[in-house]
């Protein structure tokens, strides 16, 4: 395995598989869901300033798919920062897998 750690991200090499780790010390999940939704909502907001005035057609086809790639990352991302946060705020025997 090789692993690589820099500016609180490690990547790792195992086999055919690469695995990208970002550390967050002293960060709850709560607080980094709101981060990402911060992201997330900013990215929305130029792609939609951007569409209404045209300028979003003009992007090419790669550039709009990196574009809305992102947004599903960021989305995925806050999607499951939140339900970590839930899961550790429910009850015992409640709200998980495990």
């Amino acid at each position: 395995m090789y692993n690589y750690p820099r500016y609180n991200i490690t990547a790792q090499r195992t086999g055919r598989d690469t695995f990208l780790t970002a550390h967050a010390p002293s960060e709850s999940p709560l607080s980094l869901a709101a981060e990402k939704t911060a992201q997330l909502n900013a990215l929305l907001s130029v792609a939609v300033e951007n569409a209404a005035g045209g300028t979003f057609c003009n992007l090419g086809e790669e550039t709009q798919a990196h574009l809305l790639s992102l947004v599903a990352v960021l989305a995925h991302e806050t999607l499951v920062l939140s339900e970590l946060a839930a899961a550790m705020d429910a009850p015992q025997g409640e709200g998980g897998d495990g």
